[in-house]
């Protein structure tokens, strides 16, 4: 059998058709490469949905936190309170408690403010805090006053009320001890026309315009809560101040002598 040697110009033909033929195999093995990188890139596309079910999922935690329940005793609980057995949304319901409003009392008691008092007790804060003090469920003027109209005032020293009600003494006049002079005597102090022993006026204790509270009596410039010692008119009655207001002092302002705590001035 005669095998044909290849000349030098069929080497370079069969030549070139090889370069032809891997340059296409290398085609296709870059067209496999790319079509597997397109698949990594839905890969990545399925965490990208993973993130976005994990968000989800935090602001579904977040909506279990909408509604909250509010303990005995606690207000101020966020928007859709669960109110405790017993208790009623109030305020809009952003608050719990056993009732809205006026506390329940018990029976022979009644609500006044916050507080239960026994029944018919409650001036609920009518009062002027100063001129009156409530007794049993009414507003009356404090010891020591008289209502003149609409106010509670002291005929003794009341420049506008002057010994009695509606007697005005004028300008630049002043009351001093019910009658209306020129200027203030007997060791008595001007204030605004009113004229006033500082140590034992509860209007003006130890100060012009320095009043007590309705129920005090001022002693020595001092402020003090009191009972009358009864129908011991003058210190020391013995046995009229028990208890905590267990001091007898002189009131000259009442003219009575009262018990009160921790001394007399």
């Amino acid at each position: 059998m005669h095998l044909a040697v290849p000349t030098a110009a069929t080497s370079r033909r069969l030549a070139r058709r090889l370069g032809l033929t891997a340059v296409l195999a290398l085609a296709s093995a870059s067209a496999c490469l790319k079509e597997y990188t397109i698949g990594g890139a839905s890969s990545t596309d399925d965490s990208n949905h993973d993130t976005d079910d994990t968000s989800h999922a935090s602001e579904d935690s977040d909506d279990s936190h909408e509604s909250e329940t509010c303990s005995e005793g606690q207000t101020g609980c966020d928007g859709g309170t669960t109110c405790l057995e017993g208790q009623e949304g109030c305020d809009g319901d952003t608050s719990c408690d056993t009732a809205c409003g006026d506390p329940t009392c018990p029976e022979g008691q009644e609500p006044c403010g916050s507080n239960c008092v026994v029944a018919g007790t409650c001036c609920d804060g009518t009062c002027d805090p100063v001129r009156e003090r409530c007794d049993d469920g009414t507003c009356r003027c404090r010891d020591g006053l008289v209502r003149c109209g609409s106010v509670c005032v002291d005929t003794r020293s009341d420049p506008n009320h002057c010994g009695e009600c509606d007697k005005d003494c004028g300008d630049p006049g002043v009351c001093n001890a019910s009658k209306c002079l020129e200027g203030c005597g007997d060791g008595r102090t001007d204030c605004d026309g009113a004229c006033v022993v500082l140590g034992d006026d509860p209007l003006h204790c130890d100060a012009c315009g320095s009043p007590c509270a309705g129920d005090q009596v001022c002693l020595a410039g001092d402020c003090h809560v009191y009972t009358y010692a009864g129908e011991c008119l003058t210190c020391p009655c013995p046995s009229a101040c028990t208890g905590d207001l267990d001091v007898c002092c002189d009131s000259a302002y009442l003219g009575a002598a009262v018990c009160v705590v921790n001394g007399c001035g």
